[in-house]
């Protein structure tokens, strides 16, 4: 069998799960359609009733209305294109309505064949377990050997574990899975963020660029040569903001420059701005984008969980 065809049935199985009488649906763009097709070949094996939807490629904004009309109408739904629309109200309509959606933006076939077949059991116990510790805590302390130092308060905050398993209605998550994240409260953080990792839609960095935050927002860059601040002034005003804060649970994945997989790196965590009301926060925005920082140290309130990179805490 084709080793495509044969990854497209395991995650429409096994993270979709997929079943008769349901409804399935995969928007797609003209540049990862190829992608998209062996996704409704895998459900028509499976004697799915299948429909995919083509897009024209964009960057941000809501999904078409036509393509919205049949994501409300569907049972289980791959978003399969080249930006993300995981933080747009269609999609969380969506998901109120009990679609289970999986959002899979920018992924290469060699992302599908290297990352979709991880151990999702592992990645739910590890997930889980980190987004439990998030919501029983106030504070998340981030410290790195490159000057790291910011303290954010997660209080009364729901920690969420995207764990690939999306087989309960109106799951929602992201392929590759990988993730236990938060949304901090807003308008608190003040202190310096290097990072050294990526930064979605800037790229992977040869040399960390040093941020100074006040109250969650950032107020200075140091080192982007432009590239941060610019994408910075596309976007609303609380882009600049802090939004969401994520530790990488995938040992397969590896950082390569799309954001989908880098924020699920093991060994790292990432700090998210703009919008964060689809993850529990009340900050509205026109974009959402990561920042990964490898080697990290993490406190949850006093108690050390992360130690350069190392998660130490017991699962």
């Amino acid at each position: 069998m084709n080793e495509m065809l044969s990854i497209a049935k395991k995650v429409n199985s096994k993270c979709m799960g997929l079943k008769q009488g349901e409804e399935f649906l995969v928007i797609t763009d003209s540049n990862k359609i190829n992608i998209a097709h062996y996704f409704i070949e895998a459900s028509r094996d499976m004697g799915i009733s299948s429909t995919l939807v083509e897009i024209n490629p964009q960057t941000g904004g809501e999904l078409p209305p036509l393509a919205e009309s049949a994501l409300r109408k569907a049972d289980c739904c791959i978003i399969l294109t080249t930006s993300s629309f995981s933080h747009t109200r269609s999609r969380a309509t969506a998901t109120k309505l009990g679609c289970r959606i999986a959002s899979i933006p920018g992924v290469t076939e060699e992302i599908v064949r290297s990352t979709f077949g991880a151990d999702y059991d592992e990645i739910e116990k590890i997930s889980v377990k980190l987004a439990d510790m998030f919501t029983q805590s106030e504070k998340v302390r981030i410290t790195t050997n490159l000057g790291t130092d910011i303290i954010f308060n997660i209080k009364s905050r729901k920690g969420t574990a995207d764990t690939g398993k999306l087989t309960t209605t109106g799951a929602f998550g992201n392929l590759p899975a990988g993730e236990a994240m938060v949304a901090p409260v807003e308008n608190f953080g003040t202190g310096r963020v290097v990072v050294d990792g990526v930064i979605a839609h800037v790229g992977i960095l040869d040399k960390p660029i040093i941020l100074e935050l006040i109250n969650g927002q950032i107020v200075s860059i140091e080192g982007d040569e432009g590239k941060l601040s610019n994408f910075l002034n596309r976007f609303d005003k609380n882009v600049d903001k802090i939004a969401e804060i994520g530790i990488g649970t995938n040992r397969l994945a590896t950082i390569c420059s799309n954001p989908l997989v880098d924020e699920k790196v093991y060994s790292t965590i990432h700090l998210g701005f703009g919008n964060n009301l689809f993850m529990g926060g009340n900050q509205d925005c026109n974009m959402h984008f990561d920042m990964i920082i490898t080697k990290p140290t993490m406190y949850l309130d006093d108690t050390c969980i992360i130690s350069d990179g190392k998660h130490i805490y017991t699962v």
